[in-house]
């Protein structure tokens, strides 16, 4: 796996807590062209300069001896182009959708990055899987989200439907969502991040949703990982969807220093059963996401 050496080149302000950071890269970039795609950025630890690992394609990562090495952080792609030089040099230019936690390494490097500063980059992968002409769709996010909702909103053709909901802490995130497709928008505003789970998880299983036609259907979810993992069991064990018809994703988790300690615990157990799954799985990605469902629930997590 290819890890790619970049710099900062600009950042913007969208809201209170949404930023936009640019950075670009000499040559190309393999954009999966998935709206929801993301990455991983590496970024230099405080005091150290950035060194980058090699991570090989089975996820086996080698930093250089005596180096510290980088931070991670997970960003959306918000939007992203190449530029043609004059010279016939091509850069890759990344928008990285970046919701602002209160701290943080990553929190505060979209706080004060500038430009010229070196960051690495993965390559990208994206989960929303809709039809191109589905008619009907669902999108639910929290904030960590809305960058991916956005870029989603935008790609959609004239004549599709669609139900967006917003979950936020802060009225002033409420940023502009244009598509050119049918949109119902609603923003949910609570007063705490810890009551955002609760929201998410009403915004679709309070909802009367459509069964299965030749038109089709699909639900996207990004958001608080407990939530994200309810609303996916609504769907595929109450309601009995399809995989295809959905696809939801954890983008963070309330508490998660105590459900990291408790992974801790359990996964020596955890691991061998997950890898067993998947196996047995094999291409049916559905079945395999049950089965570590499953899994997790049965030892507490």
């Amino acid at each position: 796996m290819q890890v790619h050496s970049a710099r900062v080149s600009r950042r913007r302000v969208l809201s209170p807590h949404l930023v936009t950071v640019t950075v670009e890269l000499d040559g190309d970039y393999p954009f999966t062209g998935v709206p929801d795609e993301y990455l991983r950025v590496l970024l230099a630890p405080e005091g150290h300069p950035l060194v980058l690992p090699t991570v090989s394609d089975d996820w086996e990562i080698t930093q250089p001896e005596g180096t510290e090495p980088p931070i991670w952080r997970v960003y959306t792609i918000s939007d992203h182009r190449l530029v043609d030089g004059p010279d016939g040099s091509r850069t890759a230019e990344i928008d990285l959708g970046i919701a602002l936690h209160d701290e943080g390494p990553g929190a505060t490097w979209a706080r004060e990055c500038r430009p010229g500063d070196e960051v690495g980059l993965l390559d990208p992968k994206g989960l929303y899987a809709a039809p191109k002409d589905v008619a009907w769709q669902l999108l639910v996010a929290d904030l960590t989200g809305v960058p991916a909702m956005a870029r989603i909103l935008r790609g959609l053709r004239p004549g599709q439907r669609v139900r967006a909901v917003g979950v936020l802490t802060d009225a002033a995130d409420a940023v502009a969502l244009p598509s050119p497709a049918d949109v119902d928008l609603e923003w949910i505003v609570v007063d705490r991040d810890v009551d955002v789970t609760e929201a998410l998880e009403r915004a679709v299983l309070e909802v009367p949703l459509p069964g299965a036609s030749d038109d089709g259907r699909y639900v996207w979810f990004a958001g608080e990982a407990r939530a994200s993992r309810s609303v996916r069991k609504h769907l595929r064990r109450t309601l009995g969807w399809p995989q295809s018809d959905f696809y939801t994703c954890g983008y963070w988790q309330i508490e998660a220093e105590k459900w990291r300690a408790r992974y801790d615990e359990v996964a020596a157990q955890v691991q061998p059963r997950v890898i067993q799954v998947q196996e047995l799985a094999a291409t049916d990605e559905g079945r395999y996401l049950d089965a570590v469902e499953d899994i997790y629930e049965s030892v507490g997590l």
